[in-house]
């Protein structure tokens, strides 16, 4: 795959190379805010890499000190039609704020968001659609939306489903912050590094070399067992399985293992 970068309302820079998408949140100087720039740039990045043919990996990161510090409220605020967008629902029934974090399921692999600086609000329900998330052990998360009088709206009824309610709850409903090392104690990220954006991207690169098919069927089932019934998952579990084995992917993947080398995908 040729290198590409392309680069959305100057506030957001894809590299897409070895088929690993490094998405870039490039507003440095305001802690990668979410302003109408960047809600903009984030919401055609999906798009744009969603139409990409070949796209195994993304990791999500933030340039500077952040990641990113929310939703710029001033800014978005001061154009109430802008609003009246965000919280339109599509056909599928989700809003742009929504999309701006599941939107990421989309794009063609697992997304890996890095996570170092503040990560509020916006950024924090953004990474937490993400598949993996890697953070810094003093970074700040909070989901501060109570403190503006607002409820956290994109799409952390779905994100978040998976994980402890109580602790998302003490969030929502208090604001308060943990620290990167709290965060992965309780369960709100995976894993600690000093360096999560170098980390995201090595996680990227090696999840690119897995059979995109596995990964597929890894992140389908996922995604739908928390609303099947214990049967139901049993049988979407087995039944994912019989799709892979003995496939040209599973086999190439046995052959590199058994040879020691990476696999040879198409």
């Amino acid at each position: 795959m040729t290198a590409v970068t392309k680069i959305f309302h100057d506030r957001l820079q894809v590299i897409l190379d070895n088929h690993v998408a490094e998405v870039r949140l490039d507003h440095a100087e305001r802690h990668n805010c979410m302003d109408v720039a960047m809600i903009d740039a984030l919401l055609e990045a999906q798009v744009w890499l969603a139409e990409r043919v070949g796209v195994r990996a993304v990791v999500l990161l933030g340039e500077g000190e952040s990641f990113c510090s929310g939703l710029d409220v001033a800014a978005v605020v001061s154009t109430p039609e802008r609003i009246a967008w965000l919280l339109q629902p599509d056909a599928t029934g989700m809003t742009p704020a929504q999309r701006l974090a599941l939107g990421w399921r989309d794009v063609g692999g697992p997304v890996v968001a890095a996570l170092h600086g503040h990560v509020f609000g916006a950024g924090l329900q953004m990474a937490l659609a993400a598949d993996i998330r890697i953070v810094h052990p003093e970074a700040s998360l909070a989901l501060p939306e109570i403190e503006w009088g607002l409820v956290a709206d994109m799409g952390v009824s779905v994100s978040g489903a998976a994980l402890r309610q109580d602790v998302i709850h003490d969030m929502m409903l208090t604001g308060r912050h943990l620290s990167g090392e709290e965060a992965v104690i309780l369960g709100l990220a995976s894993r600690l590094d000093e360096d999560p954006r170098e980390g995201g991207r090595e996680l990227a690169q090696s999840l690119a070399l897995r059979s995109p098919r596995a990964v597929a069927a890894a992140r389908r089932l996922r995604r739908e067992a928390p609303a099947m019934s214990e049967r139901e998952c049993l049988e979407r579990e087995s039944g994912l399985q019989r799709n892979l084995i003995g496939g040209p992917e599973q086999r190439e993947a046995t052959r590199a293992r058994l040879e020691g080398r990476r696999p040879r995908l198409a």
